[in-house]
């Protein structure tokens, strides 16, 4: 052989082994490992017809039955470190180790179960990416890598669209970076991406159907769609994209709650109840209906308390503000409450507890108390408590009473302003057949809404209304906690909120595709150096 030629060999498995690693990085690359391939096999046959004539003497030796045994070591040897190659570039095989404190580079325990949904539906997710920035793609390539070594089935695709413009037409798409979820009939976009979105848009093309939810009117609340302060139309936005329909409805015209209703939500109602709409509420929550309520400080709610005691929750009379020399009075004002203390438990507040330095700012705000053994037996969770420097001014029912306030009516302490009732409701007395069998039926068809045998009864009430119309929305804590309530109450866990993530840390994420050098040089590049090396040496040696 010549000592010269002995480079193409190794040429040729280093071309193979970095073709295949950078192949499987670049999905959107398909041509890069065939033709890495198919130029390490031309290098081989350079290399045999180069020293032909060597390997027609190599085989015509006395020796050559004895080398054969060697040679098939060399192969085997090489076959060796093509299969590390292959099976280390394959996207199932990888591995990451995240050193930081808040696992930034760990998909949350919600992506976690979205990805057994997926598994469990038996078909994969079409994801379709729109972009022509590399650095989007390299971005979505590494946070689709987690997804996909958690078992996530999705079917990747990269598009360019200004190479590509007459996909992207037939597309629809009209931004410049679009993320097209497809998964049977339903289709979900992104034109942000983070874990949050994501798997919020993989939940969305998983739901068979949308939800319908009902914003209860005709005592003074915020218009739905409205778009001033005290409206509701950007949490109303939020939900219509996540396919869920809202809805405005009044009590005394529809004298019942609809038979598509998932939700009702009472939201800042400045007059009374009347008693024969608590009764229709109550009969709903019974049938193991879902029910949300935010009633600010400083409006009447007798007849609410009736209602939610029976299940376990009440409006106090109180205002719950800052203290005057606290200096957050100063920056946001003293008529707000700081909610900082959160259930590590609850399923709406679990994740707010996980992170540390996460608060709800909620004005004109309530406290609640809980009513031990309420008559529906339904267990109560405390779930947000404000911080301990807060003041309970008691006795609170409207402006009036804060004139010529008293040192017995202040309070200091955490005062509860988020409550999560649920269980088993007591079943419905039916009167005859007719009616029983209406309730089968009103069961069957939606998600037993009737005795509840399958449902749970569910109720969510907040000591504040501001926290969710369209001023407070506009914190991101206060919309994440207005997400986390309603798809716990719509009963679709999955589709919790995900609190954002800190991205200053320092960290360690073997995942990344500018991973991939430096683990095709610690796993390929290095031993085959090594090997090469020491073989030319040998048979340097040899000769000699």
């Amino acid at each position: 052989m010549k000592p010269g030629l002995l480079i193409l060999p190794f040429l040729a498995l280093l071309i193979a082994a970095i073709g295949t690693a950078a192949g499987s990085a670049l999905t959107e690359i398909r041509w890069l490992t065939p033709m890495a391939w198919a130029v390490a096999v031309i290098v081989l046959l350079l290399w045999v017809a180069l020293d032909l004539e060597n390997f027609k003497a190599l085989f015509r030796r006395k020796g050559a039955k004895y080398g054969a045994s060697s040679g098939l070591a060399i192969v085997l040897g090489t076959t060796a470190i093509i299969g590390v190659a292959v099976i280390a570039a394959r996207p199932r095989f990888n591995k990451s180790i995240d050193v930081t404190r808040d696992k930034l580079n760990t998909l949350s325990d919600q992506s976690t179960k979205v990805i057994a949904s997926i598994k469990g539906t038996g078909q994969p997710v079409k994801v379709d990416v729109y972009a022509s920035d590399e650095k989007v793609n390299a971005d979505l390539h590494d946070l689709f890598a987690l997804y996909q070594a958690k078992g996530a089935n999705l079917q990747v695709e990269y598009i360019d669209p200004q190479t590509h413009p007459t996909q992207a037409m037939a597309a629809k798409v009209t931004e410049s970076n679009t993320v097209v979820f497809r998964h049977g009939t339903q289709e979900k976009r992104l034109s942000a991406f983070t874990e949050e979105k994501i798997t919020n848009a993989l939940v969305n093309v998983l739901k068979d159907k949308s939800k319908k939810i009902y914003f209860i009117k005709g005592h003074g609340e915020g218009a739905l769609k409205g778009a001033d302060a005290s409206g509701f139309n950007t949490i109303a936005m939020d939900l219509e994209n996540n396919r869920n329909s809202v809805e405005e409805l009044s009590l005394l015209e529809s004298a019942k709650v609809p038979e598509d209703a998932d939700m009702l939500v009472i939201a800042g109602p400045k007059y009374e109840f009347k008693e024969e709409e608590t009764r229709i509420i109550e009969d709903y929550l019974k049938r193991g209906g879902s029910v949300l309520a935010m009633v600010g400080a400083m409006t009447p709610t007798l007849q609410l308390n009736r209602l939610l005691g029976k299940f376990g929750v009440q409006y106090n009379q109180d205002l719950l503000i800052l203290a005057p020399n606290d200096v957050r009075a100063q920056m946001i004002g003293q008529n707000n409450a700081i909610i900082s203390e959160f259930d590590e438990f609850n399923p709406v507040t679990k994740d707010f507890a996980r992170m540390s330095q996460v608060q709800l700012v909620m004005r004109n705000t309530r406290s609640l108390g809980e009513v031990k053994d309420n008559p529906q037996k339904l267990k109560v969770t405390l779930a947000g408590k404000t911080s301990k420097e807060m003041i309970r001014v008691k006795n609170v029912t409207g402006p009036a009473d804060l004139e010529n306030l008293t040192e017995d009516r202040w309070e200091m302490g955490s005062f509860p302003v988020i409550a999560v009732a649920a269980g088993k409701t007591l079943p419905l007395p039916t009167a005859d057949a007719s009616v029983a069998a209406k309730d089968a039926k009103s069961d069957a068809s939606h998600g037993d809404l009737g005795g509840g045998k399958g449902r749970e009864t569910r109720l969510v009430t907040v000591g504040s209304v501001e926290f969710a119309n369209n001023q407070g929305a506009q914190l991101a804590e206060n919309k994440d906690m207005f997400a986390n309530i309603v798809n716990y109450l719509l009963q679709d866990e999955d589709f919790i909120a995900i609190r954002p993530k800190d991205p200053t840390k320092s960290t360690i994420n073997l995942a990344t595709r500018s991973s991939q050098a430096v683990l095709t040089f610690l796993v390929l590049i290095y031993p085959l150096l090594f090997i090469g090396g020491g073989t030319v040496s040998w048979l340097r040696r040899r000769r000699a």
